[in-house]
């Protein structure tokens, strides 16, 4: 897993050389000190973090933000993962160099053959990491939306995903005049500790239909006119069109 907060992630009494030979060591992935090290080299490498020599030696607090970073992914490397979850993994380094790590993340990928479980609250950058694959909306813990990242983000079928590409700020003002406003009945988001009984969204939804989004818990289906899997019984059922 590569965490969000780069700043709380690594040990800060260990340098990256410890950092990253803890796995390694436990694990028993290498067979001598040689090996160790050459294998830490070449995850230090692997994730941009060149030359090695200057880098091993280091303490966190001796790193950017956004060297930090790489740091954690190359740790998560160390066991030859064939999955990894990057949990908001740029959301607090600098914007800058953001599409930096997306572009290595990316490169690793396609290099190993890995799948990564992409999380975050930014919408642009799941289209941009995800467009290949696929993309799923959640609301209050649960999958609201799921399919090819082109459906999902093109042609959204649940009002929640609806509600979160309408609020996207468009650069282009004629985009902007052209995009329908959504007015949800509610502003507030229910807490955790007391979600809603049935679709969790329905307190909010502008197409809430009393009597079924209330009572039934939806569970993803492919609606009508849509290739990706909604939560949405309205939608499913075919009535959500005659209130659009």
């Amino acid at each position: 897993i590569v965490h969000q907060d780069p700043f709380a992630s690594l040990n800060p009494a260990h340098t990256v050389e410890q950092i990253l030979s803890y796995p390694l060591q436990h694990h028993k992935l290498t067979k001598s000190r040689a090996e160790l090290r050459r294998r830490i080299w070449e995850l230090l490498t692997l994730v941009d973090l060149t030359p090695p020599g200057d880098i091993v030696h280091k303490y966190p607090h001796q790193l950017s933000g956004g060297q930090r970073q790489r740091v954690s992914i190359a740790r998560s490397l160390t066991v030859n993962p064939r999955l990894i979850v990057a949990d908001e993994a740029v959301s607090m380094v600098d914007v800058s160099i953001r599409i930096g790590i997306l572009k290595m993340l990316h490169n690793l990928r396609e290099q190993f053959g890995l799948s990564i479980v992409f999380i975050t609250h930014d919408l642009a950058l799941a289209k941009y990491f995800a467009w290949e694959g696929r993309i799923a909306v959640m609301y209050l813990g649960r999958i609201v939306e799921i399919g090819r990242t082109p459906d999902v983000i093109g042609n959204p079928a649940h009002p929640y995903t609806r509600a979160l590409l309408a609020a996207v700020p468009e650069a282009d003002p004629d985009i902007t005049r052209r995009k329908k406003p959504m007015r949800l009945r509610s502003d507030d988001i229910p807490r955790l500790t007391a979600i809603p009984p049935g679709c969790a969204f329905n307190p909010r939804c502008p197409f809430f239909v009393d009597g079924v989004c209330d009572h039934t818990v939806p569970q993803l289906a492919v609606a009508p006119g849509h290739p990706q899997e909604v939560a949405c019984i309205p939608l499913q059922d075919g009535v959500l069109a005659l209130y659009e």
